[in-house]
């Protein structure tokens, strides 16, 4: 990347397109580049100690290992707690493991937080959310939810500083409040819930092709060959080819 000296910044004009407004910056105070570098300090920071939400750079410890298909096909799927029969910004999000069970169950991941269990975390058995009814998300006359970007850095292609989101509807192709960080966003952390005064509200979120895979650390499988996600097992979203295998711009999903 080149960089550019205070000089240079100084004599740029230009326009940043808001979800309000235009804003015609001089000397570059507000602009999208600024925007660029507090993305790119948050997911250096992050992938720093591979945290949830943090994406693969160039040269991570994890970078080229294999990952593994699930043997059927994980949900999102959230709680209704507090029982108004709708999805709002209270209800905890998951990644159902067994969708078979619509409830929440052992190794299933929270990808938002609850209580005092954090976003990433795994559930355990006696956990207090274990057990809990879960609703999948495109059913039953609720919206579906799907991975979407922001492309920050307007080159039309998901890059590495572009913050991804589980878009929940209802409006679909923009990012909502409501809808979930999976990437932090300048200050805003992974796991956190959009709101309507949040500055990445109302951005164009176009879908991010991927699916959900999972790091088989202790090698299980079973009869039928396939390998087994249990405790302890890292969950990434795998957006390119070469697919089951980590590349960089993947994303964590764990702890």
């Amino acid at each position: 990347m080149k960089w550019m000296d205070e000089a240079s910044l100084s004599e740029m004009t230009i326009k940043f397109k808001s979800s309000n407004d235009d804003i015609s910056c001089e000397g570059g105070i507000k602009t999208r580049f600024l925007i660029l570098m507090a993305v790119l300090m948050a997911i250096g920071s992050a992938a720093a100690d591979e945290s949830y939400g943090s994406k693969v750079l160039p040269y991570d410890a994890d970078e080229s290992r294999a990952l593994s298909a699930f043997s059927s096909a994980p949900v999102f799927a959230y709680s209704d707690a507090n029982m108004r029969g709708i999805f709002d910004i209270s209800d905890p999000v998951y990644i159902d493991v067994d969708p078979s069970d619509d409830v929440v169950n052992e190794n299933d991941v929270r990808l938002t937080p609850f209580g005092s269990y954090p976003a990433g975390s795994q559930v355990r058995l006696g956990d207090q959310d274990y057990g809990y009814k879960l609703k999948p998300f495109g059913i039953n006359g609720m919206p579906g939810a799907q991975l979407v970007y922001f492309d920050v850095d307007g080159d039309g292609a998901y890059s590495i500083v572009d913050p991804v989101y589980l878009d929940v509807g209802p409006e679909y192709g923009r990012i909502d409040a409501g809808d979930v960080r999976i990437t932090g966003y300048m200050t805003l952390q992974a796991g956190s819930r959009v709101r309507d005064s949040d500055p990445d509200n109302d951005k164009p979120a176009p879908v991010l092709p991927g699916l959900l895979c999972f790091m088989n650390l202790n090698g299980n499988i079973n009869s039928g060959g396939w390998a087994i996600y249990d405790q302890g097992d890292r969950i990434y979203v795998d957006t390119q080819y070469p697919f089951y295998t980590v590349t960089v711009n993947d994303i964590r999903l764990f702890i």
